[in-house]
């Protein structure tokens, strides 16, 4: 059985070698979908929920539209303990 670095290895060079657009975006869509039915963790939040790519980008998302809407607080209110 190969190892992961000879996987990846070959992979790169069949990848390296290829100038066909069309088979290099298969490739990459390919992939991509595969990753995306994985539901790989990705992070956790700080209360310990473990989250995939789909949820982390609707948990930063989410608190961008915080910040941006004024949700924050500064680190001068949060040393005067407001």
């Amino acid at each position: 059985m190969e190892s992961i670095a000879e996987i990846k290895s070959g992979l790169h060079h069949y990848i390296a070698e290829t100038d066909d657009i069309q088979t290099l975006s298969k490739i990459k869509k390919y992939v991509s979908d595969l990753l995306k039915k994985e539901n790989k963790i990705v992070a956790y939040t700080a209360d310990g929920r473990a989250l995939n790519q789909e949820g982390y980008k609707v948990d930063v998302d989410a608190a961008i539209n915080e910040a941006n809407n004024g949700g924050t607080v500064s680190i001068e209110e949060m040393e005067k303990g407001l």
